[in-house]
């Protein structure tokens, strides 16, 4: 089975380093005992009225929509280029020409989506994905109308190779103001992590007696990830150079991860982080607090900020510094409130319309009123999509059923998480500001 290179929810709570939650999807038809309780899915429904908020982009520099209008534009140009759905003539083997159908269809749906994306940051990773569908289907037609092979996607991987090395011997971490350089500085090295994974992956593919034109199709759409992402990394770099005043902030940065390095050991040390085993098994008694407590306590422990700044991946160890934050003040808030009992014991829908409110208010409260919101969008971004995909889990209980409270553990889990996270974020982008308040 071809691997997915769809944003699936899952990514969207892995990326906000929430736990992976189970699909709430028929869970309606499983017994539940007399003595549990329950909840209709009319009272979630009634429970999700109000919407998560809407966060202004992640980055301070926005891509530009004239440049992502010329990728959108030279995409469907390449997918009118391909003759699918294909016929058993274009194609006779009936299960590459499903595959390529299929990546056709991926490919067009992910680049109508892109349109409506709510940020050019939310657009440009649609058209990412876009991108790579566009090449898999292309490219395996070439293999099937053209006898492209292996070798020649190798090439092209050679060429990008030569373009990544270029693009990093220029990279500076230029910015108008520190805060700039790290948020949009981090978002590069992203996309260059990104590139290097892909780039690798095509330059590592050999020519086997086994090869067939999905081979060859999954190696041009690892190509055309690695081309879209250095395409992206270089716009982003030449939007930081327009501004008057943008220069290369990299000894600010320096100094600055060096203190959060600091900071965050300390803050490790005093709330008991800094060593322990991990949680070995959930305890399927605990409340939602706990679950979250032990989750995130556990995200801290396993972090490790000075690696990025021993790299010197200047950007990625400061924002890393400022999650790292966050979590722990989350575990802080979560202790204090397991400790003397304020920890909702989720028994009824009154008891999941509270857990779920608290989470939409934090989340509101630091996106309304936080005083370093560049640095808040770090965390809020992320925080609202994982409310996001909370509310379709819930939503996804037909009016009509009835299911058990307890199948809810790990959405609402999640959405303490969520509010936890979400409060400690104002002190973690105030601890980062100062810390980059050296010029």
């Amino acid at each position: 089975m071809r691997e997915s290179s769809g944003r699936t929810r899952r990514a969207v709570l892995a990326g906000a380093g929430a736990a992976v939650t189970a699909s709430l999807a028929g869970c309606s038809a499983l017994p539940f005992g007399d003595d549990e309780a329950t909840v209709t899915g009319e009272r979630l429904s009634a429970i999700l009225d109000d919407s998560p908020p809407s966060i202004p982009d992640r980055l301070p520099v926005a891509m530009d929509a004239t440049y992502l209008d010329g990728v959108a534009s030279d995409l469907a140009e390449t997918l009118a280029g391909v003759p699918a759905p294909f016929d058993a003539d274009q194609v006779p083997n009936g299960a590459i020409r499903e595959q390529l159908d299929d990546g056709f269809e991926t490919a067009r749906t992910a680049l109508e989506g892109a349109d409506e994306e709510p940020t050019p940051w939310e657009r440009a990773a649609s058209l990412r994905r876009a991108r790579r569908e566009t090449g898999y289907v292309a490219g395996g037609w070439a293999t099937i109308d053209d006898g492209r092979a292996i070798a020649d996607v190798r090439a092209g991987g050679e060429t990008l190779r030569d373009g990544l090395g270029e693009f990093r011997r220029e990279w500076a971490y230029l910015g108008a103001d520190p805060i700039e350089s790290v948020v949009v500085n981090a978002a590069i090295a992203g996309l260059v992590r990104s590139c290097i994974g892909d780039l690798n992956r095509v330059l590592s593919a050999r020519e086997r007696e086994s090869t067939t034109a999905l081979d060859v199709a999954e190696a041009d759409g690892r190509l055309a990830s690695a081309r879209g992402e250095l395409r992206d990394a270089e716009h982003l770099l030449d939007r930081l150079r327009e501004p008057a005043g943008s220069r290369d902030r990299r000894e600010t940065l320096a100094t600055a991860a060096d203190a959060l390095v600091d900071r965050v050991a300390e803050r490790r040390a005093a709330a008991g982080l800094d060593g322990g085993a991990f949680t070995a098994e959930a305890d399927r008694e605990a409340t939602p607090a706990e679950r979250a407590l032990r989750d995130i306590r556990d995200d801290v422990r396993r972090d490790d900020i000075r690696e990025a700044r021993d790299a010197g991946a200047l950007p990625r160890a400061v924002v890393e510094a400022h999650d790292a934050l966050a979590k722990i003040g989350a575990v802080e808030t979560l202790r204090s409130r397991v400790d003397a009992g304020e920890a909702i014991d989720p028994a009824s829908a009154e008891d999941v319309d509270a857990i779920r409110t608290r989470a939409l208010e934090a989340v509101e409260a630091v996106h309304s009123e936080g005083q370093h919101p560049r640095l808040d969008r770090l965390q809020t971004h992320s925080l609202a999509a994982v409310l996001g995909y909370l509310d379709e889990q819930l939503a996804a209980v037909d009016a009509g059923d009835e299911i058990a409270i307890s199948r809810l553990d790990w959405e609402l889990r999640d959405y303490v998480r969520v509010e936890a996270v979400a409060g400690a974020v104002d002190d973690a982008s105030a601890a980062v500001a100062r810390a980059l308040d050296s010029e």
